[in-house]
């Protein structure tokens, strides 16, 4: 008798995790043949885009799997970052026309509402849980 091996999992977090490095991979080949024109700031952010989108789905993805806990924090967390890198990268690559004091202004105010909301949002849905201390010897 054959020995049964289970059948493998899907996982969505290892598909996300994959497609991430394959977008690296992409960024880097399409940037060293030149099949683009950035400079290595235009890179960077590209790249920073990519892993903060990543990231996100990661989050909202383990946040509404059956079985595992809720994680608030971490969607509000990623959501935050995926909004601030693509702030960033329209404005790396000019996709907008600003003085550096109104685009310096725009980003500051929304990366600080953002944070502040989506902080309230996250903490309206955990509850904070005292851990034990030791004292000390």
């Amino acid at each position: 008798m054959k020995p049964q091996h289970p059948a493998p999992r899907f996982s969505a977090v290892a598909l996300i995790t994959a497609l991430g490095i394959l977008a690296g991979a992409i960024i880097t080949l399409v940037t060293v043949f030149e099949v683009v024109h950035w400079s290595a700031g235009e890179t960077a952010l590209v790249t920073a885009e990519v892993a903060a989108i990543a990231g996100l789905f990661t989050a909202i993805f383990r946040h509404f799997k059956s079985g595992t806990p809720q994680e608030h924090v971490a969607v509000a967390a990623t959501f935050t970052a995926a909004v601030s890198a693509t702030l960033a990268l329209g404005t790396g690559f000019g996709w907008w026309s600003m003085t550096e004091q109104e685009t310096a202004a725009l980003l500051g105010v929304i990366t600080a509402l953002l944070g502040v909301g989506t902080a309230l949002f996250a903490r309206l849905r955990v509850t904070a849980v005292e851990t034990a201390t030791s004292e000390p010897g």
